[in-house]
C-alpha cells in the first residue's frame, strides 16, 4: 500500500517522437513536498513510461492509495479524465484529484464534466496537495484548504485562492529518484531540467 500516487496520464504528442520526453516536474515537486512529510508516494509517467490505462488501473488496485493525483495539459485533459474514472472503478472510495494549467482555469468545468473528479487542485500544487492531503486523512474538512475546488451536493465550490509562493528556494529538490530519469532525453541527450521562476513572461490577452 502506499498513501499518494501521481500520475502523468498516457499522450502521444508529435513532439515527444522527435524531440523526447521531460521529466514531469509539477508532479515531482509535489512528490518531494509530500516526502518531506514522511508521505509514501509513488510518480507513474505513463508517456515516458509507455504505461497504459490498464497498467495504471492495476496498480492502483495493487497499491490502494488513499488519494490518486492526475496532472494535465490541454491536450492530455480527456486522457486525465480516463484515467480518473477508472480509479474510480477500482475502488469509489479513492480521492481523486486533478491539476495542472488546464484545470487550473476550467475547474468548475471539469468537476461538472466528470464525476470521478473529487477535487481540482487551482494554481500551484505543492502545499496545496500537502494541506489537501492532511486534512482528508484526519478526516477533517477540506473547505478551508485554499486553492481547490470540490463539488457540495449539486454546487461546485472554489475556495479562495492560495498565495504563490514567493520563495522558490523553499521547495526542496524534485524527487528525481521516483521518476525513470534514463528515459528523459532532448534530441539523443540525458536532461534535468531547471525552474528558476514561474509564470509566463509573455503578454498574451
Amino acid at each position: 500500500m502506499v498513501d499518494v500516487i501521481l500520475i502523468n496520464p498516457p499522450y502521444r504528442s508529435v513532439i515527444s517522437k522527435y524531440v523526447g520526453y521531460a521529466p514531469p516536474l509539477g508532479l515531482a515537486y509535489i512528490a518531494s513536498v509530500l516526502e518531506k512529510r514522511d508521505v509514501d508516494v509513488k510518480i507513474i509517467d505513463a508517456p515516458a513510461l509507455g504505461v497504459e490505462f490498464k497498467e495504471i488501473v492495476n496498480f492502483v488496485e495493487r497499491k490502494k492509495p488513499l488519494i490518486v493525483g492526475v496532472t494535465c495539459t490541454t491536450p492530455s485533459y480527456y486522457s486525465a479524465l480516463k484515467v480518473l474514472r477508472g480509479v474510480k472503478e477500482v475502488d469509489e472510495d479513492i480521492i481523486t484529484v486533478i491539476g495542472g494549467p488546464h484545470v487550473s482555469f476550467i475547474a468548475e468545468e471539469a468537476l461538472m464534466e466528470c464525476p470521478q473528479v473529487d477535487y481540482v487542485v487551482i494554481g500551484e500544487g505543492e502545499f496545496t496537495f500537502l494541506d489537501l492531503y492532511e486534512r482528508l486523512l484526519a478526516g477533517e474538512s477540506t473547505r478551508d484548504t485554499l486553492g481547490i475546488a470540490y463539488r457540495d451536493g449539486k454546487d461546485v465550490v472554489i475556495t479562495p485562492p492560495r498565495p504563490l509562493i514567493k520563495n522558490l528556494d523553499s521547495l526542496p529538490f524534485p524527487a528525481w529518484h521516483l521518476l525513470p530519469m534514463e528515459r528523459y532525453k532532448a534530441f539523443g541527450v540525458r536532461e534535468f531540467p531547471m525552474i528558476t521562476s514561474r509564470g509566463c513572461p509573455y503578454r498574451c490577452i
